[in-house]
């Protein structure tokens, strides 16, 4: 995808969750709902062998939209490890934003579910589907399913909430 059509669509995810934040009643930028986490992935390219590698990302909680429904905005960095294939090895990485909707369906579990945009090598829309474990109001445990064009993984991450 050319760089131009990239920024516009960073722009346009922008704006729709700033309209959503405006349409929550916002009025200014809260620190207290950031959150940074970190993972491992296990990732398929096919025809390759498996890599296993890592991502890192910030987050920001929007307010909860229905009893138990929460969306959030994500943006993080992902690489797939070391990819080989018939003497041949790559490497897949890049930026990525999503939006998250989590259901809390008992007090510590909640299932995930995001679509977005890689920006990286794999550049093009993004899926995925999974599970968290609230461990306690600073700590949270994902497993999830994540679909790019070319990059399917299996990440297991921890999101910490400093404040």
């Amino acid at each position: 995808m050319s760089k131009p059509l990239r920024v516009m669509a960073l722009a346009l995810i922008a704006m729709v969750f700033s309209s959503a934040a405006a349409g929550q009643g916002f009025e200014r930028f809260d620190l207290r709902r950031l959150f940074f986490g970190a993972g491992v992935s296990q990732n398929k390219v096919s025809g390759f062998d498996n890599g296993t590698g890592f991502q890192v990302f910030a987050g920001y909680n929007f307010l909860r939209i229905a009893p138990n429904f929460y969306v959030d905005a994500e943006a993080g960095y992902m690489d797939t490890g070391k990819l080989k294939a018939a003497g041949f090895n790559t490497k897949i990485n890049g930026p990525w934003t999503t939006g998250v909707a989590r259901y809390l369906v008992a007090p510590n579990v909640e299932l995930i579910g995001r679509a977005g945009y890689d920006f990286g090598d794999d550049d093009g829309f993004m899926f995925g589907l999974g599970a968290g474990y609230i461990v306690n109001k600073n700590l949270k445990l994902r497993l999830e399913f994540v679909a790019r064009n070319n990059v399917d993984s299996l990440q297991f991450n921890a999101v910490f909430y400093p404040w």
